[in-house]
């Protein structure tokens, strides 16, 4: 398994605001492969958590290409993203009055439409993955628990 899933090219990072263009870092060029474990690493204020916002198109890219399965990510659509990246946060959410359950349901958001409506074939799918990973039995328990 060593299709490259994730090709940058010339990429710039950065922000951009009303009157200004500071750029954290050009000219990156990579490969990022199906299977692997890919590591980023370096200094505080390099740019690594830019870099990661911008892989997950929190925010827009400055110059260059992100292909991601030989697409520009700029051609996908919010929901076409939604199923193919997915985030995982370092903070501690504060969760109050969420079941386990529920919390699992949020995943299903890319598959619900507008307004996040679940149907029993997407509870179907909330309970494979929680029965999957072996946790059945916090199902109704409470997050902040």
């Amino acid at each position: 398994m060593d299709a490259e899933t994730i090709i940058l090219k010339n990429l710039c990072i950065g922000y951009r605001t009303k009157n200004n263009i500071r750029t954290v870092a050009e000219g990156i060029n990579a490969a990022i492969r199906q299977g692997e474990l890919t590591c980023l690493l370096g200094a505080n204020g390099i740019g690594k958590s830019t870099l990661l916002r911008t892989l997950s198109a929190f925010q827009p890219k400055l110059g260059g290409e992100i292909l991601i399965k030989s697409q520009e990510i700029d051609a996908f659509t919010d929901k076409e993203l939604s199923r193919v990246i997915g985030v995982v946060l370092t903070e501690k959410p504060d969760i109050r009055n969420m079941t386990v359950r529920e919390l699992v349901a949020l995943g299903r958001s890319p598959y619900t439409g507008f307004w996040g409506t679940l149907h029993d074939e997407d509870w179907q799918v909330v309970d494979e993955a929680i029965d999957a990973v072996r946790i059945s039995g916090l199902r109704e328990r409470m997050v902040h628990d």
